[in-house]
């Protein structure tokens, strides 16, 4: 039905019904279609040339043309819209079609160029620059890499996005002093010295990209010009050495605790560890299969300590208490199958595979090493017990709590008082090798003198542990009867 449009023809049209008003010769019409449900739709109508009529809807009719709807009035000025430009592409349904694909394709290239400038820019932060130097510590074997990740994390990206999100060359030298003052203000200074050093370290990293081929290429992007770490105050304050080293006595409660604990890969770690003379843990942690000849009687270790490219590899002989260690993790090195697997094979109907064997000599689930941190936690546990037992207090025997790095100096230290050399000394304990006589000149692997000295080192062990050596008056120290699990 043709003619002027009103709201009360449109009100009074019935279902089925099109009520039709021309926008004027060959520019289309202005149509109203009322559905089953009584919806009155508005569309355009047109007939391309060669074809037959087509609808373009434009939208809900309503006499307001309130929220998403159209008045009448609104509804005739969007027809026009299209009839004009009907007028000048015949085929409009083709052309709305081509123009959709345009803009489709433009909002791509939009897309993409602010991802591609997004990416540009997040290259050159800081927080691209910190991650670039924790992966640069770990791909070559530094487990500092790890740790100054997440204190990047803790210390800069959550609580600075600002300063994470700049530009590495922009930072100042306030802006990393607001950084560690935070930390200082804390109460963790010795964290706030650690986190300087690695921000001190990730610049000039990225200073010499420039002029030294070894630098990754990615560091040269950052344009680094200065180092804004390096003018800050060293904190060092708050790097004070320990020098905490047990007593006879509390040794040898750390031992029998040890050896009264249940078995569990921690223990067997710490007591390895003890009878080597008091190796780093955090490596012997890294050990595998691969790393013992039990027919040598060897363990190798990997020292990437310090600022060497590669790790000092590390051979230590093993005493018949170390082999036994050994040879039970090599028997108990399996990758488990957790109970999240265990229930996903009994609800598919399959068997579980047969056990594995583990590369990682110690280690919980078979599947990655033990971390340091679960030692710590076990020592801070037998230090408690230490200090709380009557024996050590009444004998005197006792200094306080220790932790699981001071263990490492007592053992330096005992076994300087039986005699053995400081330069076997640095052997055992893999430290202060990086001479000019060590690197370049001393090609002997002092197997036999280190083999003499822990041999010497694991029978002082056994007196310490039988309480035959001790310096401590009146009855000897007793491990607490009650001790946690490691």
């Amino acid at each position: 039905m043709a003619g002027k449009l009103t709201d009360a023809k449109i009100a009074g049209a019935v279902a089925g019904r099109e009520l039709l008003e021309s926008l004027g010769r060959g520019l289309g019409s202005l149509s109203v279609r009322v559905t089953p449900s009584r919806r009155r739709v508005f569309y355009f109508r047109f007939k391309p040339p060669g074809g037959n009529q087509q609808r373009i809807e434009l939208g809900i009719y309503s006499t307001e043309g309130a929220g998403d709807t159209l008045s009448l009035s609104k509804a005739r000025r969007m027809a026009m819209q299209f009839a004009t430009r009907y007028r000048e592409h015949p085929d409009l349904r083709a052309h709305l079609e081509a123009e959709r694909r345009n803009r489709e394709v433009a909002e791509r290239h939009r897309q993409d160029e602010e991802a591609r400038k997004a990416a540009e820019a997040s290259r050159g932060t800081l927080r691209a620059l910190l991650e670039a130097y924790a992966a640069h510590l770990t791909a070559h074997g530094k487990r500092s890499g790890t740790d100054a990740l997440a204190m990047f994390r803790r210390h800069v990206f959550e609580p600075w996005p600002a300063y994470a999100d700049m530009r590495a060359g922009d930072l100042k030298p306030r802006d990393v002093t607001a950084i560690l003052r935070t930390a200082t203000e804390a109460g963790k200074g010795r964290t706030a010295g650690k986190l300087r050093s690695y921000i001190r370290a990730a610049y000039a990293l990225a200073l010499r990209a420039e002029s030294d081929p070894t630098v990754p290429a990615a560091f040269v992007a950052f344009g680094i010009e200065s180092n804004p770490a390096a003018v800050t105050a060293a904190l060092s304050q708050y790097n004070r050495a320990r020098d905490r080293t047990l007593t006879a006595g509390e040794l040898g409660f750390y031992l029998r605790a040890l050896e009264a604990a249940p078995p569990s890969e921690a223990r067997d770690t710490l007591l390895l560890a003890l009878l080597l003379g008091g190796q780093r843990p955090a490596q012997l942690l890294r050990a595998t299969r691969a790393d013992v000849d039990l027919h040598a009687r060897t363990i190798r270790l990997l020292d990437p300590k310090g600022k060497r490219a590669q790790p000092r590899v590390h051979v230590l002989p093993l005493t018949d208490d170390a082999a036994a260690i050994v040879a039970r993790r090599l028997e108990l090195a399996t990758v488990h199958v957790s109970r999240r697997e265990r229930q996903q094979a009994k609800k598919e109907g399959r068997e579980l595979p047969p056990p594995q064997e583990s590369p990682w000599l110690f280690s919980a689930s078979g599947k990655q090493p033990t971390r340091p941190e679960t030692l710590c936690v076990a020592v801070r546990k037998l230090a408690a017990a230490a200090v709380a037992d009557k024996a050590l207090q009444k004998a005197r025997a006792t200094l306080g709590m220790f932790e699981l790095r001071d263990v490492r100096r007592t053992c330096e230290t005992m076994l300087g008082g039986l005699g053995v050399s400081r330069d076997v000394r640095a052997q055992i304990q893999s430290h202060g090798l990086g001479g000019i006589q060590q690197r370049h000149y001393d090609r002997h692997d002092y197997m036999r003198e280190k083999a003499a000295a822990l041999e010497q080192w694991g029978a002082y062990l056994r007196g310490l542990r039988d309480e035959r050596v001790t310096p401590m008056a009146g009855r000897p120290a007793r491990p607490a009867k009650q001790l946690q699990a490691l």
